[in-house]
């Protein structure tokens, strides 16, 4: 498909999976407005810019990076869009203490928890905003993205998929570590993902 765009950019995306938080890990549904605290040493980013050539910088505004220097610090963009989805009145719950009721809900991808989003709000919102990167892209330019693992695999299902509505299905057959990178690669919304997940 790309082939047929030659006048269209080309970008690339270098996606950086953040750590995820111990009561996550645990079980319990990550709460709105918690910041994860990202150590992110200057060495890994020097391998990132040299290998990458990128050019700008994307946090997730619920990302919070601890370094001894920020590389690129000049243009680094704050992005609430990469937030992670707004569980609404579910934030902070076990998912052990949810009814059989509230789990069912909890699996439907048109439900919004009440003062929250839907899964289908959560992934059109990143797919919108993955798509946006071309709009005032040059050809060729890379971007790195630190963003916690469930945004990396949201986005990589809503790439994979043929529709958003079918995103939902391949998200659970995706796994993305913490400290981990994957590469997308794409011209006017058309996505490839060249790695998924590879180690620090």
């Amino acid at each position: 498909m790309e082939e047929m765009m030659p006048n269209l950019p080309v970008v690339r995306v270098v996606l950086v999976g953040s750590l995820i938080p111990d009561d996550v890990r645990k079980g319990y549904i990550p709460e709105q407005n918690k910041i994860i605290k990202f150590p992110f040493s200057k060495i890994i980013q020097e391998d990132f810019l040299e290998k990458h050539n990128i050019s700008r910088i994307f946090c997730a505004s619920d990302i919070f990076v601890v370094s001894d220097c920020l590389l690129l610090e000049q243009n680094i963009v704050l992005e609430q869009k990469l937030r992670n989805r707004n569980y609404g009145a579910l934030a902070g719950r076990n998912l052990k203490s949810l009814s059989v009721e509230e789990q069912e809900q909890f699996m439907n991808p048109t439900h919004s928890p009440v003062g929250g989003e839907s899964i289908y709000a959560f992934h059109a919102r990143l797919k919108a905003w993955l798509d946006s990167l071309f709009d005032n892209a040059k050809n060729q330019e890379t971007f790195l993205i630190i963003a916690s693992p469930i945004i990396i695999r949201a986005l990589s299902a809503c790439i994979i998929a043929d529709g958003i509505k079918n995103s939902f299905h391949i998200l659970n057959k995706l796994d993305v570590y913490p400290e981990s990178w994957s590469v997308f690669s794409g011209r006017s919304g058309n996505w490839r993902i060249l790695t998924l997940s590879a180690p620090f």
